[in-house]
């Protein structure tokens, strides 16, 4: 059985689609049997944790990239990443740089790019990003389209709003779901009291951020039910918006911190005519019209279900060739 490590669990935090990522991630590896020797949580800074991660050295490492690759320069976030690729050549040990969203890095972070032994993005503008710059990758849309998608209701009803990353976007999408009438969910579940002090016991145990065994934080497809019963979703979430592609639910969206909605839309239907913007949020006229202006077309649907097919075979091509390359 081959081990990896795998840095930037973004499902710690408790997001539904980050433990959809997660899920994924695990579960594929598992039939392919490959188990994870660590996981590495996402915003913890891994440099100062050298001899914890040689305790567990693994035969390979997986980044999940995500949202992460952006905005070198300003994020130590972004760089911490980009910094696995040379401490892993140093060890001789693949590293494998996955399901990620790429723009605006600087010369020294594309070079540290080229660093890894395979890179896979989630949608196309990050791949031409990319080629433009001299760095060959390949095409794997998000991994929480690998969730089991729950069973279709037979009707559906109200509308869904979820959060923004962006302060502002998340505070029109809640005044707007209030205006229209509509369910607020946020994307991160609130943290109670007893589970805040469990999760610190639990990190004090560990000696540190390195996580042995993954389990996840939150229950993505108690979500995506809810999501699926809606008539329409209205999110400023990447991770929504890909839920609700998964489920066919008619969906809206806000652009977040980077072009990553506008490019999966792009992907999808050609164009990003379901994008809108916090103003037209506030305008009465919209909350009026939305029924009328949400239902996928004929067209829509056979885009959406192409790109799901699509999806589901880029994924398994992408966890194959990761084991492939690695000689048992």
């Amino acid at each position: 059985m081959l081990t990896v490590g795998i840095f930037n669990d973004t499902s710690v935090t408790g997001h539904y689609g980050c433990t959809a990522v997660m899920d994924t991630l695990i579960r594929e590896l598992a039939v392919r049997d490959v188990k994870p020797a660590y996981l590495w949580p996402v915003a913890e800074d891994w440099h100062g944790h050298l001899a914890r991660l040689e305790k567990f050295r693994p035969d390979m490492i997986i980044v999940n990239g995500e949202g992460t690759i952006h905005h070198s320069l300003e994020r130590k976030r972004t760089r911490d990443l980009l910094d696995i690729a040379p401490y892993a050549r140093d060890r001789g040990l693949p590293a494998h740089l996955i399901n990620a969203s790429i723009a605006d890095l600087d010369p020294l972070a594309l070079d540290a790019l080229r660093g890894f032994t395979s890179i896979h993005v989630r949608e196309s503008e990050s791949l031409d990003y990319l080629a433009a710059n001299g760095i060959s990758a390949r095409l794997a849309p998000d991994l929480s389209l690998g969730l089991s998608p729950p069973n279709a209701p037979p009707t559906r009803s109200g509308v869904m709003v979820t959060d923004s990353v962006l302060k502002e976007s998340a505070q029109s999408l809640r005044l707007f779901a209030a205006e229209a009438g509509a369910r607020h969910e946020r994307m991160k579940p609130r943290t109670t009291v007893r589970e805040f002090f469990y999760k610190r016991g639990r990190r004090l145990l560990r000696r540190g951020p390195l996580i042995r065994h993954w389990r996840p934080r939150s229950d993505p497809r108690a979500f995506a039910q809810r999501l699926s019963a809606s008539e329409l979703i209205v999110t400023g979430r990447f991770h929504s918006v890909l839920l609700a592609i998964l489920t066919d639910t008619p969906f809206l969206a806000v652009a977040s911190n980077t072009r990553k909605i506008e490019a999966v839309l792009t992907d999808v239907f050609g164009n990003t005519e379901r994008l809108v913007t916090p103003a037209a949020l506030e305008d009465p006229e919209f909350t009026r019209s939305l029924h009328n202006i949400s239902p996928f077309s004929d067209a829509e649907r056979v885009a959406l279900a192409r790109y799901r097919t699509s999806a589901t075979a880029a994924h398994q091509k992408m966890f194959d060739t990761l084991v492939e390359t690695h000689p048992r």
